[in-house]
């Protein structure tokens, strides 16, 4: 998929090495440093504003239209069930208030295919961790006011074959770790924002 395009290349080359790939588990853990989101403890305002959404997704910086297709909805649904506003549109709204978010998958293990060749060549008795970080950037902006800008930052750690994972973490599938991540760094941005912001006044 996206930012774990690579775990799932690597998968497709154990799967060529072996014709077993079956034989070997690849399994996600999310950090546990945010959390889930609280949205019953924003401030949020007594009158809500409507507000348009601009979301996308990035692999290295670079716009990826596959994983911002795959999350927009979740992004959409998260921000409406927040409470800070009114109404949530991809359209411009007549305040003009707006809220982008962008988040960034930077991968922080390298050579993570050649890695996962070693990994079929020994059966998976031999296993790998790779490390993904992910940062949400949340800007919020009211016309004639500064716009509010909140940088999250989160991580996901996949491991393949004979790899124990992290210690206290649940093993996850790739698409619940990512939509897991994805929603405690925005649950995280709306509270800062809504702590930073005349969104409550």
């Amino acid at each position: 998929m996206f930012g774990l395009q690579r775990l799932l290349r690597l998968a497709g080359v154990l799967a060529l090495t072996l014709g077993l790939s079956a034989c070997i588990s690849t399994r996600a853990y999310v950090d546990n440093s945010l959390g889930d989101p609280n949205y019953a403890a924003l401030k949020k305002p007594a009158q809500p504003q409507p507000v348009q959404l601009l979301f996308e997704f990035q692999s290295k910086g670079v716009a990826n239209a596959h994983a911002t297709d795959f999350l927009k909805s979740s992004v959409y649904e998260q921000v409406s069930q927040s409470g800070l506003f009114s109404q949530v549109s991809y359209l411009p709204v007549p305040s003009g208030k707006k809220l982008t978010v962008s988040i960034n998958n930077v991968p922080a293990t390298d050579d993570a295919v050649s890695k996962g060749v070693g990994v079929g060549l020994t059966f998976g008795l031999v296993g790998t961790g790779i490390t993904d970080l992910y940062v949400c950037t949340a800007s919020y902006l009211s016309p004639g006011r500064e716009p509010v800008t909140k940088e999250i930052k989160h991580s996901i750690y996949s491991t393949v074959g004979n790899k124990a994972g992290p210690p206290g973490l649940k093993p996850l599938s790739l698409d619940q770790a990512v939509r897991t991540v994805v929603a405690q760094m925005l649950g995280k941005a709306l509270q800062e924002i809504d702590d930073s912001s005349d969104l409550a006044q």
